[in-house]
């Protein structure tokens, strides 16, 4: 059947599934909203795809599951085919307003073709709606930045690695190569970064790209070695004119690699 928000088809027993959803949380006063994601969404499902959601709740009991470390909702109950279950995140509804203006790619790509089930909240449609667009604010100095990872990571460190024998450091800055190689085409595409599980397939769906990406991508991955970490960068840095000269790009490396703490609690990783 369609759906009447987007026109993408769902099948039946997803559809029962959402519907088996609403019915079991809908008479809680704290949950505010349901709002269906993902696969289901988007019309990609396969027959035994799970159910992806958001549950908006209130401030009150959003704070109660913070605390108590219960911010994803697991359920199987009313999934009634093999494999289906609920896949779902809790959130407050400043959650949305904030990935309306400020969320990363990966938040706002997981909105895209996202639509309300059962709502409380005047207006949610459209905040929704406001949610997956490409951050056009963001995209010049993200041509700068993700360069500046290209070349660091593709020069000095996988060269070093390779020079050294280290097998992790190398293993690191060929993901990180190809991560910000994709994040930059992404970027010149004005396409949202989904996450990384869904990296690849975006790529190759984008209608400008460099010749032979993707055939230099899997040398590269396959075989890193100087002459195919090389060819990768090669490729990257003769697509675009990313607005960043090398000796910038140290610099810019060491802000947001070394320096990024700051500006703020550093990332997990340095934490």
């Amino acid at each position: 059947m369609d759906n009447p928000h987007t026109g993408v088809t769902i099948r039946a027993h997803h559809q029962e599934a959402i519907d088996a959803l609403v019915c079991q949380l809908r008479d809680d006063p704290s949950n505010l909203a349901i709002i269906i994601a993902g696969s289901v969404a988007k019309g990609v499902a396969r027959e035994d795809s799970d159910i992806d959601c958001y549950l908006v709740v209130n401030d009150e009991e959003f704070e109660a599951r913070k605390q108590r470390d219960q911010l994803f909702y697991f359920a199987r109950e009313g999934c009634d085919y093999p494999g289906g279950y609920y896949d779902g995140k809790i959130i407050p509804y400043r959650f949305l307003e904030e990935a309306a203006v400020r969320g990363s790619e990966p938040t706002r790509a997981s909105f895209d073709k996202a639509f309300v089930v059962f709502s409380r909240i005047f207006g949610l449609d459209d905040l929704i709606a406001r949610i997956p667009i490409y951050p056009e604010q963001n995209r010049e100095r993200n041509f700068q930045d993700f360069f500046a990872q290209v070349e660091l990571y593709g020069g000095y460190f996988a060269e070093r690695a390779i020079a050294l024998g280290n097998a992790y450091l190398l293993t690191y800055a060929i993901g990180q190569v190809v991560l910000f190689s994709g994040r930059l085409l992404l970027a010149y595409n004005r396409v949202l970064f989904p996450c990384h599980k869904s990296l690849q397939g975006v790529l190759r769906t984008l209608p400008l790209i460099p010749d032979r990406y993707f055939e230099l991508q899997e040398e590269l991955l396959r075989s890193p070695d100087k002459e195919s970490i090389r060819a990768f960068v090669a490729c990257i840095r003769s697509f675009h004119d990313w607005g960043i000269a090398p000796h910038e790009a140290v610099s810019r490396f060491i802000q947001n690699n070394e320096w990024n703490w700051l500006d703020g609690e550093p990332p997990l990783s340095d934490r």
